[in-house]
């Protein structure tokens, strides 16, 4: 039997780049001379929900008190044995094979339909791509045995980020592909407990007075299963630290013990793997105003929160609002710990690199059982004074609003050189067009609006965090903005004349429409320059009769 709190079973890396498997309560070992600083899973989303798993426990079996316990923990990490106790009075749970109760598996789960173990894997082709052999770009049969620990990690992750899956096949609490948010450090322990919150904060986020060990770990008593109207799972129903135990799927792993050789993800050899598992719609359906504390949310109407999810063109700093400051145009805000950090820690803490680790799956808007992409960036999250922090998050804001606006205006200006501007077509236009002419003009333009976004966003980051570090020292001490601000127009304007060479093949005009691409790139200068008043109202700005110095060139 593996019991995930008792085994050694999560991949790590040490200081000295040794790689090692530890325990859960081993995330503190060596902290001192040679600590461990990050996870080894062998899949990117396998990383993300292991430190997930991680910070659950630890918020689940021994979170502070109060945030005087945290800062004393944060400077002095808690000895081995001190976790040890504290995660074995919950061992129990965390069995994964044998009879009984098994870690996020249903309890009474023996007959349903049989799956293969690859379908574990959220990008796995379900069955109806299978029956209708559609699975073209990821195969099936690629992942056909799994040894344990590469079973817990998919079987967590298959939990915590759910998507739709057919019929009564729930998703996660945070529904399908949700985006979580970690603040991460130097070490492991470190970005384990920067993402704990004291007890008498979190309890906001549940009912505090369910107690029973089946309103933190559903497996332990049979599935609240959700066949009828009124047998939603709200966050009044639970305790709070259900939020990292959702079990929407019901799931019983089939065991073969016969079965030996070599894991298809991990490559590791075991004289155990699982081929196969079982499985059953109408899990629990978890429903309500849940607020994740990994998570950033954005207010909707009545006053329902909803998480955010993964975009196309990836995590950057167009990002930052709602990730790490509120976004009041959009009514989105951070999550808890990226809040409880800014708000209540940083400024009490010494200066370390502290960043915001984000990731997450798109998820297809249409199918919203197939991942489109795994996304995952971090971001600095720089230590600003009190005093000065509320203009300087405003300004942050016009600089990232900025940024959109040139973005928009160069995808614009790049289509117009290709297309002419749409115009109301008759009906026999319309009947000249073909349906397939239509969709090849949409893909293309799909296409091409996603690589330049990503670009645009690549390209102008690194200047961006060397704006904020620049207005921070400006802002620190009284002087003006304005010149970083001239500053930025300036790059911007540099990136998007940049991307309309590279897209448009400007210096290939003889093998294109002149006309065209004269008159869009025409529209990218008087629109994307320091002299549109757009711009400049966003900023602040007046306009000036010679701004050079600020182009940022």
């Amino acid at each position: 039997m593996v019991n995930l709190i008792q085994d050694t079973w999560i991949p790590a890396i040490r200081e000295d780049t040794t790689e090692v498997c530890i325990a859960p309560w081993q995330v503190a070992l060596d902290h001192e001379t040679n600590p461990l600083i990050r996870l080894a899973a062998p899949r990117p989303d396998f990383n993300g929900a292991l430190i997930q798993f991680l910070i659950g426990l630890m918020q689940t079996t021994c979170p502070p008190k109060n945030e005087r316990e945290w800062f004393r923990k944060f400077e002095s990490p808690p000895d081995e044995q001190y976790l040890r106790d504290s995660f074995e009075r919950y061992a129990y749970a965390f069995e994964l094979d044998g009879e009984g109760p098994r870690f996020m598996q249903d309890i009474n789960l023996s007959e349903g339909n049989s799956w293969r173990i690859e379908q574990l894997l959220i990008e796995m082709p379900g069955e109806n791509a299978l029956k209708e052999n559609t699975d073209h770009f990821i195969k099936r049969n690629t992942v056909q045995q799994l040894c344990l620990p590469c079973c817990a990690m998919a079987l967590y992750t298959l939990q915590t980020n759910a998507p739709s899956g057919g019929r009564g096949h729930r998703t996660s609490l945070r529904g399908g592909g949700p985006l979580t948010s970690i603040v991460i450090s130097r070490t492991l322990w470190e970005t384990i407990w920067l993402n704990v919150i004291p007890s008498d904060s979190f309890t906001r986020y549940g009912n505090p007075e369910k107690q029973d060990e089946n309103d933190i770990f559903p497996w332990l008593a049979p599935t609240r299963t959700s066949e009828s109207e009124g047998s939603e799972t709200t966050p009044q129903h639970v305790n709070p630290a259900q939020m990292f135990w959702g079990m929407p799927r019901r799931i019983r792993l089939e065991c073969d013990t016969t079965t030996k050789g070599i894991c298809d993800l991990c490559g590791c050899s075991s004289d155990r793997l699982y081929t196969s598992y079982l499985t059953k719609n109408m899990g629990v359906n978890y429903s309500g105003n849940w607020q994740h504390v990994l998570t950033a949310y954005t207010n909707g109407k009545s006053g329902k929160l909803i998480p955010q999810k993964g975009q196309p063109g990836g995590i950057s700093y167009r990002n930052w609002l709602g990730l790490i400051q509120s976004d009041t145009d959009r009514s989105t805000i951070p999550a808890v710990v990226v809040h409880n950090f800014r708000s209540y820690r940083q400024n009490d803490l010494p200066e370390l690199p502290f960043r915001l680790w984000t990731f997450g799956y798109e998820m297809d808007k249409i199918k919203l059982f197939k991942p489109l992409c795994w996304y995952e960036g971090t971001m600095p999250l720089i230590k600003v004074n009190p005093l000065i922090r509320e203009d300087y998050e405003v300004v942050t804001a016009q600089l990232i609003k900025t940024a959109t606006i040139v973005i928009n205006k160069t995808k614009y200006a790049i289509w117009s050189a290709f297309y002419e501007p749409k115009k109301t077509e008759t009906h026999d236009q319309k009947q000249k067009d073909s349906v397939k002419q239509e969709r090849i003009k949409d893909n293309f333009k799909k296409t091409l609006f996603t690589s330049i976004t990503f670009k645009f966003w690549q390209n102008t980051e690194a200047e961006f965090y060397k704006s904020l570090y620049l207005l921070k020292d400006m802002m620190e001490n009284g002087e003006d903005t304005n010149t970083a601000k001239w500053r930025w127009i300036g790059i911007l304007e540099n990136e998007a004349e940049t991307l309309f060479d590279d897209f448009t093949q400007l210096n290939m005009i003889g093998i294109a429409d002149p006309k065209r691409i004269s008159l869009a790139y025409k529209y990218l200068q008087d629109n994307t320059s320091k002299s549109n008043p757009e711009i400049l109202k966003t900023l602040d700005l007046q306009p000036k009769n010679n701004s050079s110095e600020y182009n940022g060139r």
